[in-house]
């Protein structure tokens, strides 16, 4: 008998976690939908936006289909209460990986798309980076962290106030904003299509599924931010902006995509499955703008390519000029001024010193960090002073780094190119 009543006990856990689950979804339509309401000038805005992509999609249709390789430049704001939420660097380096695979058309798993939609499977030619220059001009790794006490956001976009326990964002129109956090009320996360709000604009993503092999055995290959950044770039769910489409009026605007009835959840879906009497289409069920698990998501179709491409020609377009990737005019004397402190050779084939004009017997820590926000060298206890102190980078590829050294007197950063 005990073993039945245990039996019972793991199947009734299991549908609980499964119908968890099916509950879970993006919150972005809801959100426009909220925004809509509370600013009647959004609607006027919104229309000029889609009014301008459908220009843009008209005056580039005939273009060779190797463009430019677009990058948006990205912070990270981690808002965490608990050590779990505080997710790592790598985690963060990870799901950036993942969204110029996806983005790209190089993820490994496009080999699933069914053979009826290969010609419409899309390189995006669109890419992110880490920011490296703050909004004051330092040097950055693209990432803050941020310790509250608020434990469960709910939802709210107080996550993006520094006085209600979150952070503030970068200027919307230099830097992609992603907050990671507790989002709370079963949502996997969210996103502002362009036109909203600057204080408002950017992405919400719940810790538990940015990045890779993450805290979800759901969602926990990255596909939440590849759909919310969609999103951020001004594409619909696949049932259209509205949380329902019973009658397959509402579309998502992109012209190989099929119109479908409502999302699919799981990986259960084979082809065929239609909704809105779209016969051998189907339900694009596999599209990242669905609710599929990450590992059934694989793929942006040529038409979705479009219209995120012409958002960041159009009302997304300041990111390209932002300088937010540039080489940030900043060196150790800037953060350090009674110091000097000199690295040498640069660039260096791998064996470097550093030296310390002013101060002796100076305990430091040292980084060296690629421009992708990667630590690919640290040396703890370094003792700096008059006396040249060497360091071997031989290990490192041939590129530019930035040197950050942390003493009790401040911290400062030199960039560094490495010649191997």
């Amino acid at each position: 008998m005990k073993h039945i009543v245990s039996l019972i006990i793991a199947l009734l856990l299991i549908i609980s976690e499964f119908s968890f689950a099916q509950q879970q979804h993006c919150f972005t339509s809801e959100k426009m939908q909220e925004q809509l309401a509370a600013d009647p000038s959004l609607a006027a805005r919104r229309a000029d936006i889609e009014a301008f992509t459908q220009r843009w999609i008209a005056d580039n249709a005939n273009e060779e289909e190797q463009r430019e390789v677009l990058t948006i430049p990205v912070v990270v704001h981690v808002i965490y209460s608990s050590s779990a939420m505080n997710i790592s660097d790598d985690q963060i380096i990870s799901q950036i990986d993942i969204l110029n695979k996806d983005y790209r058309g190089q993820n490994a798993d496009i080999s699933g798309v069914p053979n009826i939609w290969s010609n419409r499977v899309a390189d995006c030619e669109i890419q992110f980076s880490l920011a490296t220059c703050d909004p004051n001009g330092y040097w950055t790794n693209g990432i803050t962290r941020t310790e509250t006490s608020v434990t469960n956001w709910n939802g709210s976009d107080d996550v993006k106030v520094t006085a209600f326990g979150g952070h503030d964002p970068w200027p919307a129109a230099d830097y992609l904003n992603i907050w990671v956090c507790n989002i709370g009320s079963g949502l996997l996360g969210y996103a502002y299509q362009p036109g909203i709000n600057p204080n408002l604009d950017g992405v919400v993503i719940g810790y538990r599924y940015f990045g890779l092999d993450s805290q979800s055995n759901t969602y926990d290959l990255g596909r939440t931010a590849t759909h919310e950044i969609g999103h951020y770039l001004n594409l619909d769910h696949l049932w259209g902006p509205f949380g329902d489409n019973s009658n397959c009026t509402a579309d998502d605007g992109v012209t190989d995509t099929p119109k479908q009835m409502e999302p699919n959840y799981g990986c259960n879906n084979t082809y065929p499955h239609e909704s809105c009497g779209n016969g051998s289409n189907s339900d694009m069920f596999n599209n990242y703008m669905d609710y599929g698990n990450d590992q059934c998501l694989f793929f942006f179709t040529n038409g979705q390519k479009s219209r995120m491409r012409a958002a960041i020609n159009g009302p997304r377009a300041s990111l390209l000029n932002s300088g937010a990737l540039s080489q940030c005019p900043v060196g150790i004397e800037e953060r350090l001024p009674e110091a000097s402190i000199n690295v040498y050779p640069n660039p260096s084939s791998g064996a470097t010193f550093i030296q310390c004009d002013r101060w002796n017997n100076l305990n430091s820590q040292l980084r060296v960090i690629d421009l992708s926000g990667r630590v690919v060298f640290s040396q703890n206890d370094l003792i700096l002073g008059h006396a040249a102190t060497e360091i071997d980078l031989s290990e490192l590829s041939t590129g530019t780094y930035v040197l950050e050294i942390v003493t009790d007197n401040g911290i400062g950063t030199k960039k560094i190119n490495i010649i191997n």
